[in-house]
């Protein structure tokens, strides 16, 4: 529609679109209405488009993606330029579980971990990592000082849709739909909630060329959109290379690289290897997108299912003969005249030829072409009582002990919650300084006036009140061991100077003493304050926080958490041994789905409060939804209002209480009967009760409960 209408009044930049390509034309913002790429004005286009509701021709003052997206928004998706669109919450949207190669916890778990390394690459860049299901769906948040606020909090809730037909064009959804990496900054995004960031979003292939998931970002320094499609162009085809060696196709799998000068490679093709999977029968059952630009290819489907000398020029039994008996690369030319080094693993027993059979009985499993069943590790109780060990947690240790190894300051950050004193515990038994004493004191928990006592100690005598014979301090008491300062920000100005005179010299002086006494700790702090922000206030010594800050750790939220439902059940198999059930008590799908979606403002404390209490007044073996806690389910409804507690604001679209939908007072009898109706005519569905009342799923299992209805 309006394809012939008056361009955007304004200079013409004289460019044509013949210098927009994809690959090569990103430049950096010029300023907020100049767009990526220096040729356009988004935003006097964005202003025209909300006033006439029809999106400019292609050659005018946007970038051709970007005005091929906003008519598709306008046209295909009936979406009005200027009006309000919003992600939805977790509690707006059905509970669904991710689609295909993600369907199971372990493929969602193998992505998120590989998502978490690469977010340590973004600390302090204001930056958010997103992960997505293949309907744009966000499964997987993961911040690095990024603060977007009460509004910016709803856009990146788990489970806000992202869709373009939801949120207009954006990273995730438009990548969704072109199925390759795209950004879009400022005024070239649709919804006006997205023009304060820029957006960048990369779709996560499996190895037969369907979409898995999509890897995305978003950020308020909107100059480093360029860069960041750039970084994420990269982070996908090592994500790609990850989840093909963890969840590949099975059979054997053929590496390949480039050998010498390559002229025409992206920058990822020369950086990472390709990787093709091949059946017993000889023919190619996967590949990543590094393997098929290697050799010329463009989709997945002109490899699946072929022989292997027609996609590389080789047999498979004369790769097995030379490959095998010493493991060494071969070179070869491809069809494509292109040479390239080629190296075989985890495939020799396919074939006698070798005359001998490699790899492990988990590897003989997967030469039979078919991948193993992914374990779901939510449903299975743990016996062994051993700790919990994930990607969070040994990254966090492993850096601790590094550090305690070096005599540096260890300084923990996260929220409250997190588990910041459990790491310190492992650190220290795992550490140098294992079976010495371990000594915590709570910096906020005390009082002021006691906490230089409680710290250096005090002389006998030295005011009314003391003991007879003094008291040693937490340093003398933690002598060759670690002194663990919980709570550090809040610490009061005066008694900084004293603690860093402590830290830099290795004594200290007890009250009312005079002579100092050496002692030899090994020193570490945690804070939920953000003690950069507390320096720039005057608040916090700046010269104790550089003392402090040896080596950080950050231990993100739970909602984080890459292996969030692990933890989760490696915790309620903890309850159930704590309460005598002898590991017969599961968590049902139900269950799951909200503790994958719930904000969780109080992190891993109030997980174990709820599996506790849900645990005790559980009448059978399986905890369903109406058996959680009525406060909680609550809370999943309003968690964009949770989350932004802190900044006072309240947010619009959380869902209404229960009498703004049914009425004032209390819920009547009729409701009751209309709830039980729905689910008699749904047979307990869920999903389609909760449509047929117009209310939310979430909503719905806290007003089964407050009946005591069940499915």
């Amino acid at each position: 529609m309006g394809r012939e209408q008056e361009t955007p009044p304004g200079r013409r930049n004289g460019l044509s679109d013949a210098g927009y390509g994809e690959r090569n034309s990103y430049a950096l913002a010029g300023g907020h209405d100049t767009g990526l790429f220096r040729v356009d004005r988004p935003g006097v286009a964005w202003e025209w488009m909300s006033q006439t509701g029809q999106s400019p021709n292609r050659s005018d003052w946007v970038r051709p993606q970007v005005a091929e997206a906003w008519s598709r928004c306008i046209e295909a998706y009936s979406l009005k330029p200027g009006t309000r669109l919003a992600p939805g919450t977790p509690a707006d949207i059905e509970h669904s579980r991710p689609l295909g190669e993600l369907a199971s916890a372990s493929a969602r778990t193998a992505l998120a971990n590989i998502a978490f390394s690469l977010q340590s690459l973004l600390r302090d860049t204001s930056v958010a990592l997103l992960v997505a299901d293949p309907a744009a769906t966000l499964i997987n948040v993961m911040e690095a000082g990024l603060v977007l606020g009460p509004a910016g909090r709803r856009l990146m809730a788990l489970g806000a849709k992202w869709q373009e037909n939801v949120l207009g064009n954006n990273g995730l959804g438009t990548a969704a739909v072109l199925r390759e990496a795209v950004a879009f900054d400022g005024k070239e995004h649709f919804a006006a909630e997205l023009h304060p960031y820029a957006t960048v979003g990369q779709p996560v292939l499996n190895a037969s060329g369907r979409l898995a998931a999509l890897l995305g970002l978003i950020t308020d320094r909107r100059e480093s959109a360029s860069a960041l499609l750039c970084f994420l162009r990269l982070a996908g085809h090592l994500i790609e290379a990850n989840l093909f060696e963890q969840l590949g196709p099975g059979g054997c799998t053929l590496r390949l690289s480039p050998a010498g000068t390559n002229s025409g490679l992206a920058v990822e093709d020369c950086l990472l290897d390709g990787l093709i999977g091949v059946d017993k029968k000889g023919k190619v059952s996967g590949a990543t997108r590094g393997a098929l630009d290697l050799l010329g290819y463009r989709l997945h489907e002109e490899v699946i299912g072929k022989h292997l000398k027609e996609v590389l020029g080789l047999r498979l039994q004369d790769l097995l003969r030379e490959a095998c008996p010493d493991g060494s690369s071969l070179e070869l030319t491809a069809p494509n005249k292109r040479l390239l080094k080629l190296k075989l693993f985890g495939g020799c027993y396919l074939s006698a030829i070798c005359g001998f059979s490699r790899g492990t009985p988990a590897a003989v499993h997967r030469a039979g072409g078919e991948a193993p069943a992914p374990v779901e590790a939510v449903r299975r109780p743990a016996k062994d009582g051993g700790q919990w060990r994930d990607t969070v947690l040994e990254a966090a240790l492993q850096k601790g002990i590094s550090a305690q190894n070096r005599k540096i300051a260890v300084l923990i950050t996260g929220e409250s919650g997190v588990g910041k004193d459990h790491l310190v515990r492992l650190m220290h038994e795992a550490g140098p300084r294992k079976g010495r004493p371990l000594v915590q004191i709570n910096c906020a928990a005390i009082p002021r006036e006691l906490i230089s006592t409680e710290l250096f100690g005090y002389e006998a005598g030295s005011f009314t009140g003391a003991r007879i014979k003094g008291k040693a301090g937490k340093f003398v008491e933690a002598h060759t061991g670690t002194l663990f300062l919980d709570e550090i920000g809040d610490m009061a100005l005066d008694l900084q100077a004293a603690l860093l005179c402590a830290l830099d010299n290795s004594e200290i002086v007890p009250v009312g003493g005079s002579n100092p006494i050496k002692v030899d700790v090994q020193v570490v702090a945690a804070t939920n304050s953000l003690l950069q922000e507390c320096v720039r206030k005057g608040t916090f010594r700046r010269d104790l926080y550089y003392r402090l800050n040896g080596a950080q750790i950050t231990m993100p939220p739970l909602r984080e958490r890459p292996d969030k439902l692990g933890l989760i059940s490696h915790l309620w198999d903890e309850e159930t041994r704590v309460q005598n059930r002898n590991g017969c008590a599961f968590l049902s799908d139900e269950v799951l789905e909200i503790f994958e979606q719930h904000p969780w403002p109080g992190n891993i404390r109030e997980l174990r409060n709820v599996l506790r209490s849900s645990m005790a007044d559980m009448p059978g073996r399986e905890l369903r939804a109406s058996g959680l806690p009525h406060d909680f389910l609550e809370e999943m409804n309003h968690g964009g209002a949770v989350l932004s507690a802190a900044l006072e604001v309240p947010v619009a679209g959380t869902m209404p209480e229960a009498r703004e939908i049914f009425g004032a007072g209390a819920l009547s009898e009729s409701e009751e009967r209309t709830i039980r109706s729905a689910l008699v005519a749904t047979q307990g569905n869920i999903t389609k009760s909760a449509q047929r009342l117009g209310i939310t799923r979430a909503t719905l299992y806290n007003k089964m409960a407050r009946y005591g209805l069940r499915r």
